[in-house]
């Protein structure tokens, strides 16, 4: 009797501790199109600003790069250049 209570709560604190650790998945992706002076962070920012989600920044700038690297004339590195074409991630 007592292994079974040690297991269940065992299973429940991983279950608990896997559920707030996994990181947060974008609700949805929009198209921008870099112009001069932009940076992978600040148009991650702007566009997620009235967002209540507390996201890691490098993980949305990493899901947006590999999302971009999809696309044709997308961004495939952190390193943009006007005209380049970036999926941005919106966490709502």
């Amino acid at each position: 009797m007592k292994k079974s209570i040690v297991t269940v709560i065992a299973a429940t604190i991983v279950a608990t501790t896997v559920w707030f650790a996994q990181p947060v998945q974008p609700h949805h992706y929009e198209l921008h199109h870099v112009t001069y002076g932009e940076t992978m962070t600040s148009i991650i920012e702007d566009a997620n600003l009235n967002s209540d989600v507390n996201y890691d920044i490098r993980e949305a700038v990493a899901t947006s790069v590999s999302e971009s690297a999809k696309m044709e004339g997308g961004a495939t590195s952190r390193q943009i250049k006007p005209g380049d074409k970036i999926a941005v991630p919106i966490y709502k």
